[in-house]
């Protein structure tokens, strides 16, 4: 048996444990009550408020590397199961006169289980907005990775015997993948177009002499220079807007 199989047994007996322990004291300290419904609505409560916890743990346990991600989403989540445990014990020690106003305990277990949900589900919004948002921010920063390893791969391929004359144009290659690799990766979404055609024209552009090479054609060193030149002038340019963007 692995740590990670005993944690989960662990977690699972002392939840087992506490769901005892809640009966037990229940029907101990409150066993004048036991026949009304104030009583069976505190261990219901009681119950629900202990499950939650043990599901948020289980959870934590088996998603911890996306929790580490989003720390204050997942702590809030934490913090609300707790004290809605902590607000069914305090109600508990009303049980023994709730009958005196039973719509009131009633209604007082109710809005702090909606209370809980609500705050509950606006903190789940808030967390699958972050993880939207560092999705978009991973898809951004890879495509601006596949414009370097294009880029390279079109100065490995300019590398080629057939192309030994054009040290240029392998030195203007070697200076946009200096502008790329410097260049800030979070692309706002007005750039991401710009960012996905300049990589499609990167890769157009090594299949384009990948085919001259096989058929054995020469290669228009006039016509390369200009498409090199075209692609630091968007690559420049994309730069440029992007500081504009966060001044």
């Amino acid at each position: 048996m692995n740590t990670k199989q005993s944690n989960f047994l662990i977690l699972n007996a002392i939840y087992l444990i506490c769901i005892v322990v809640t009966f037990v004291v229940s029907f101990t300290i409150f066993n004048d009550a036991v026949g009304s419904v104030a009583f069976w609505i505190n261990l219901v409560a009681s119950y629900v408020a202990i499950t939650a916890i043990w599901i948020y743990v289980r959870y934590i346990m088996r998603n911890l590397e996306q929790v580490k991600r989003f720390v204050p989403g997942y702590t809030a989540l934490g913090v609300v199961a707790v004290m809605y445990l902590l607000c069914v014990v305090f109600y508990s020690l009303f049980t023994s006169i709730a009958h005196l106003s039973l719509r009131l305990f009633t209604l007082a277990h109710i809005v702090t289980l909606a209370l809980a949900l609500i705050l509950c589900g606006i903190i789940l919004i808030y967390i699958r907005n972050m993880q939207r948002q560092e999705a978009g921010v991973q898809t951004k920063m890879v495509t601006l990775q596949q414009i370097e390893k294009a880029l390279q791969q079109l100065h490995h391929t300019l590398g080629n015997p057939l192309t030994a004359s054009m040290d240029e144009q392998r030195r203007d290659v070697i200076s946009l993948i200096e502008l790329v690799r410097y260049s800030d990766p979070i692309t706002p979404d007005s750039l991401t177009y710009n960012d996905h055609q300049v990589l499609l024209d990167i890769e157009l552009l090594n299949s384009e002499l990948a085919n001259q090479y096989t058929s054995g054609e020469g290669i228009n060193s006039e016509r390369l220079a200009g498409q090199l030149s075209q692609l630091k002038y968007r690559l420049t340019e994309r730069n440029r807007q992007l500081i504009a963007s966060k001044s």
